[in-house]
């Protein structure tokens, strides 16, 4: 958390350590952006550059995302401690960005020698099994094994992949028009619901207020005798429990607010900028978003095919259906 809290000395001449607000919001808008699924660790050190100016490395934002100190745990020779340290982000966050980038670790094994844009993402349409690449005189070719049995299997160049799947990130561009009037509608509908969560935020914060007059209270009639201490003891943990409810309540209204706004605005975002991508990307980023944007992708003949994942499928069959009035 060093990039998020400053020293300070108190009025009393005793040092604290107080969290630096502008560096936490970076830290906050790191995990949203990579919980929403639309960016990968390079997109991120673009995203980050863009808005706030800064070149984090991907190994940097690794750490970062992984570092359980922003949602209140520190870890001590292994073994994990609440701190007392102002949290940045809610622990349901943390815990989606850890499921989301355990979704990319997983490979069945590493492959060794060069690198394969479409290795191990290919399986044959006709029996099922993978598609392999082989280099021929300076071409890589992607082919089924026919392992299990002899079925004419065609020999497909990395090229015509390439340009078969291009066609769909294609579709995923809007006229700018169109772009610009998705995000108004985007803003409107943001702002609306900025309305009613203010309402909702307002009220439970009176609520809490309520039950933290109420400690104070229930810890008066303590010291002046006026209850037992079992019965302190049982008021008291009910208010805590409740006010504790509230927090969660008020982390989780906030969460769903920003997830909302940055999964569909940013998402929208991606797909216009999904063709560049792709033929641009590295090996490994071009990868990621086939896996984000396509599914069950196979080799027919020698026709390509696959599935467009929710949402993008429904951003490509409107923009086609645009292009084509």
């Amino acid at each position: 958390m060093s990039c998020t809290k400053k020293n300070i000395t108190k009025a009393d001449g005793k040092t604290d350590i107080i969290v630096d607000e502008y560096q936490s919001e970076i830290i906050k808008k790191v995990f949203q952006w990579y919980s929403a699924g639309a960016y990968s660790m390079q997109l991120l050190c673009q995203k980050l550059n863009n808005e706030f100016n800064i070149k984090w490395p991907k190994g940097y934002i690794a750490q970062v995302l992984n570092n359980p100190f922003y949602h209140g745990s520190m870890i001590v020779k292994n073994k994990t401690y609440p701190h007392r340290y102002p949290t940045i982000i809610s622990y349901q966050l943390f815990d989606q960005v850890q499921k989301f980038k355990e979704g990319f670790k997983k490979k069945p094994f590493k492959f060794a020698g060069l690198e394969y844009i479409y290795r191990g993402l290919l399986r044959c349409g006709e029996c099922g099994l993978s598609i392999t690449p082989e280099q021929h005189k300076g071409y890589v070719y992607y082919h089924c094994t026919q392992y299990n049995g002899k079925h004419g299997a065609k020999w497909l160049r990395e090229e015509t992949i390439t340009e078969e799947l291009g066609k769909v990130f294609k579709q995923l561009q809007m006229p700018q028009e169109l772009l610009n009037q998705i995000h108004e509608t985007l803003n409107e509908t943001h702002q609306n619901k900025i309305e009613f969560q203010t309402k909702h935020y307002d009220a439970l914060i009176k609520e809490q207020k309520t039950l933290t007059k109420m400690l104070d209270a229930l810890y008066l009639d303590k010291l002046k005798g006026s209850i037992t201490e079992s019965e302190y003891d049982r008021f008291y943990q009910s208010l805590r429990d409740q006010v504790t409810d509230i927090s969660i309540r008020l982390e989780r209204l906030q969460d769903a607010e920003d997830n909302y706004y940055i999964t569909a605005k940013y998402v929208l975002d991606l797909t216009n900028r999904a063709y560049d991508l792709f033929l641009s990307s590295e090996v490994e980023e071009r990868r990621q978003l086939i896996k984000l944007i396509l599914s069950n992708l196979r080799i027919e003949g020698e026709n390509v095919l696959y599935e467009v994942t929710k949402p993008f499928y429904l951003i490509a069959n409107c923009s086609d259906q645009l292009w084509r009035d």
